[in-house]
């Protein structure tokens, strides 16, 4: 087994590949001592396609970083996105004697997390939520009190089996050994959000390349996360379309003269282009490029509030939205965001209270799925270390049932 005297995670993106190693402090803070990043390879809308180019990729972000920084990274954390993941609420309860003890309650969780999955799938996380005493009292931690009964709540998040098996194969490849593999909504929830606005009711939603990605949150934990399978590249599509383009024009229209709100242009300005088809350089208003620009996050937008209403998350989402990924960063999102679904919006940031290292990096949105791997805390139950030792997989292996608080 690999070992770090260091903390290294990579967030492998659709668009970018992002890699950090922190050093523990002796107070449990992190601090960022190597970074690095690189085009993505081999992977399209946040799934592995290619084994091949991802691997070779990983190599030389791998090598780079040895050589820029002195350090090897061999054992790490990733991040995973599954357009084909499921949510599920599991509950237990069991009769206590007197006080809840510490069997008690790996009882409850043991009982909570008992389901059944397909066979094409696997648990990824059943995150622990808070327990209720006498079907009244919620509490974070019951031992030691006193109880007639007690319950739990977990949410477990289950993905296909063969995407991680892809993400296996591809690290094994790179001389990679994993610490865990975490979802990549649930790893920069622990880079961006609070306690605080987590207990309010928020939706942390992250526009990403590939796939627009989000968790929801309340005073109980989390309630449920999601990927949309389409993200920004989607929005690039429409400007090439819209204006016969090329898609590496598009990208530079979308970032340079882009505004996700058509209404919140001051004044019209004419934007220099090339056509495609054309070799001469052509002339596009900067509202007709906001107004495709604007339709096309809201082809996002739709299929998300068609998702919140079929699972009644609407009014879940009481403190509104907080917003990451490449796909924020463009002109007006926050007034897109706010106007289409009547809830507040802000834009996320990384919480320092328990990371430090150069500013560049602590606000370079590339970086904040690295930091929340850093960032993400597990603990094993004994229903998951029965589990972890009866299967032979990687990630049975390194918890494929991680028992968090959120």
């Amino acid at each position: 087994m690999a070992s770090n005297h260091f903390v290294a995670s990579i967030d492998i993106g659709t668009d970018k590949i992002a890699l950090l190693a922190a050093d523990i402090e002796d107070d449990g803070n992190l601090r960022i001592i190597a970074h690095n990043h690189c085009p993505s390879n081999g992977v399209r809308q946040g799934s592995l396609f290619s084994i091949d180019e991802l691997t070779k990729t990983l190599i030389r972000l791998i090598e780079q970083t040895r050589k820029s920084f002195g350090i090897k990274v061999e054992l790490v954390r990733i991040n995973f996105s599954d357009t084909h993941l499921t949510c599920s609420e599991g509950k237990g309860k069991v009769s206590i004697n007197e006080v809840v003890s510490p069997e008690d309650l790996d009882s409850v969780l043991e009982s909570a997390m008992a389901m059944s999955t397909p066979t094409n799938k696997e648990k990824l996380h059943v995150i622990r939520k808070k327990f209720t005493i006498n079907e009244n009292d919620v509490v974070d931690n019951p031992v030691d009190m006193e109880a007639e009964v007690l319950e739990s709540k977990v949410h477990i998040v289950t993905v296909s089996s063969s995407s991680v098996r892809k993400i296996e194969n591809c690290l094994k490849q790179s001389d990679l050994e994993v610490e865990k593999i975490v979802l990549n909504s649930i790893a920069k929830s622990q880079a961006i959000l609070t306690q605080e606005e987590k207990d309010s009711g928020v939706c942390l939603l992250d526009i990403g390349a590939g796939v627009t990605s989000y968790s929801i949150f309340n005073e109980e934990g989390i309630v449920r996360s999601g990927v949309i399978a389409i993200g920004g590249d989607e929005v690039t599509k429409d400007i090439a379309y819209a204006f016969e383009t090329s898609l590496e024009e598009a990208k530079r229209l979308k970032e340079n003269y882009g505004t996700a709100k058509s209404s919140s242009l001051n004044e019209e300005k004419f934007i220099i282009f090339s056509q495609e088809a054309s070799k001469n350089e052509r002339q596009l208003s900067s509202f007709e490029l906001s107004e495709v620009i604007e339709d096309s996050y809201c082809k996002i937008f739709t299929l998300l509030k068609n998702e919140l209403k079929h699972h009644n998350l609407d009014g879940v989402i009481k403190s509104g939205f907080i917003l990451c990924g490449g796909g924020s960063e463009i002109h007006s999102i926050k007034e897109l965001v706010r106007d289409f679904f009547s809830k507040r919006v802000k834009i996320g940031k990384i919480q320092r209270a328990r990371i430090s290292g150069l500013e560049a990096i602590l606000t370079d949105y590339k970086y904040a799925g690295a930091i929340g791997l850093l960032l993400h805390e597990g603990d094993l139950s004994k229903a998951e270390i029965n589990e972890s030792n009866s299967s032979k997989s990687v990630i049975d292996k390194i918890r494929n049932v991680i028992g968090v608080n959120f």
